[in-house]
């Protein structure tokens, strides 16, 4: 015979089952109040809010035009707009290569810039515009030390070719040039003149610049202690001093393969 329950004895447990049940739906209520509260309470607060914006690799521009550039002011809702969004403006500015944002701690926002390289100054109109390593020309108002000068460049294929050797050109030669002048002719397309902040002038042809170049400290600590002069790697290399140029005088020829290895020598020629 199966043993009957009295329901009285029921009553306990079941109230007890009861008040957890309830007490989890308050606990879970209050949960859902306290969450809101605190969103509502954020959104309300400056912590909400764009706080700063940092900005890294601004070179070609300066840190406040690429801040005005992302269309996102201090104090303009932390989560109202899309980062990829952003990237997408800024990759439009001439001279940006890559664009990286997000969004850091609290309230800040982290743009990171990756710029083409400056290659030279470009002369126009007595104003200096920059030319990149891909040959564009853009026009900034930095200051960016040790890059030479170029002049009569309009040539966007000769352009883009003389850059091709500056960037190959080891950076402490690259640094000592002052200015580049094209100098080329129809017969002879390639030549040009480079002056030296050490004094010398150099005379070249595009397609071997960078090549001949690499021994340029080699062949002025050569030089070291004679009259500046002129510097010919057109073809083999030879050197000239300044006064001795527009004369039939001495050159000395720097002996040596075409790259311009060797020794500096005198020899008469005229």
């Amino acid at each position: 015979m199966d043993k009957v329950i009295d329901i009285e004895e029921r009553i306990p447990s079941m109230r007890e089952k009861r008040r957890r049940k309830t007490n989890k739906k308050f606990i879970f209520i209050i949960a859902v109040f306290c969450i809101a509260l605190l969103v509502l309470l954020y959104f309300q607060s400056p912590l909400s809010k764009v706080g700063s914006i940092e900005i890294h690799g601004a070179i070609l521009y300066d840190e406040e035009f690429y801040f005005e550039k992302s269309g996102v002011p201090i104090g303009s809702p932390y989560w109202g707009f899309d980062t990829k969004e952003i990237e997408k403006e800024l990759l439009k500015i001439e001279g940006v290569s890559k664009v990286s944002v997000s969004r850091k701690l609290i309230s800040d926002i982290d743009i990171s810039i990756t710029e083409l390289k400056m290659v030279a100054y470009m002369e126009n109109d007595g104003k200096f515009d920059l030319l990149l390593e891909n040959g564009d020309i853009i026009s900034s108002d930095i200051n960016y030390p040790n890059v030479p000068i170029l002049n009569h460049l309009d040539k966007p294929d000769i352009r883009k070719k003389l850059t091709h050797q500056l960037m190959k050109m080891d950076k402490d030669v690259l640094h000592l040039i002052s200015e580049i002048i094209y100098t080329g002719t129809e017969d002879y397309p390639d030549t040009i003149t480079a002056y030296m902040d050490d004094g010398y002038e150099v005379h070249a042809i595009i397609p071997t610049f960078a090549e001949k170049m690499e021994f340029y400290p080699e062949i002025t600590s050569q030089l070291e202690g004679m009259e500046k002069g002129i510097i010919d790697m057109e073809v083999g290399t030879y050197f000239s001093p300044f006064n001795k140029v527009y004369g039939i005088e001495k050159e000395l020829i720097i002996e040596g393969d075409e790259e311009g290895e060797g020794d500096v020598d005198g020899e008469e020629n005229e």
